[in-house]
């Protein structure tokens, strides 16, 4: 008898999701550096230290979504490297679903919104319900009973765990799923973001 296998999601997916971690944790180290209400007071120590924190989260994200873009040679060398940013995808995004509640929550007090409707700025509803209405962008809550990303990051993660096998490249171009991904994208997110990840941690 045949058994069915099932997936586990492709490092497009994993990447894909990485980018929209890091768009989040932007955003949130962005509102930590420069509060928009200065009616909410938050001590400079704690914006100092969640900032770094949020930053270092940031920047290991970053730096792995950076080398899926390093070339490979053959077919079995690449499907190791994958597997390698994979495993270390899935340290940092069980970090980040342990991060994300106090974010939401910091994020909330900070910009005065809720996490689910009523967002008195784009800034607000881009963070908390997701870019383009898109929900699987926000951080809602940030518990994953809630939805949106970190019931997107749960899902995936739980299909890592389930699943049997994975499509190595080869397969993905032979289905004709997209190249691994936008080069030219990440360049210029790097160059125009390079600047604020150097100086993100500092409070002045």
């Amino acid at each position: 008898m045949d058994i069915q296998q099932t997936q586990k999601p492709t490092v497009e997916e994993w990447v894909y999701w990485a980018e929209v971690v890091i768009d989040r944790l932007t955003d949130c180290v962005r509102v930590y550096k420069h509060p928009p209400h200065v009616d909410v007071f938050v001590a400079d120590s704690e914006r100092q230290q969640k900032t770094a924190m949020s930053t270092d989260l940031l920047r290991r994200i970053y730096a792995l979504v950076d080398q899926a873009e390093t070339p490979s040679d053959s077919i079995t060398g690449a499907h190791i490297h994958d597997e390698q940013i994979i495993d270390g995808l899935g340290v940092l995004f069980r970090e980040m679903l342990l991060t994300l509640p106090m974010l939401s929550s910091d994020m909330q007090m900070m910009l005065k919104s809720s996490w689910f409707k009523n967002f008195p700025n784009k800034i607000a509803q881009d963070l908390f319900f997701g870019e383009n209405d898109d929900e699987t962008r926000g951080i809602g809550s940030g518990h994953s009973e809630h939805g949106r990303l970190p019931e997107a990051m749960t899902q995936l993660m739980e299909r890592e765990q389930a699943g049997d096998t994975r499509y190595p490249r080869e397969e993905l171009l032979r289905h004709g799923e997209p190249r691994r991904h936008d080069i030219e994208a990440r360049q210029r997110w790097s160059e125009q973001n390079s600047g604020f990840l150097r100086m993100a941690g500092r409070v002045e």
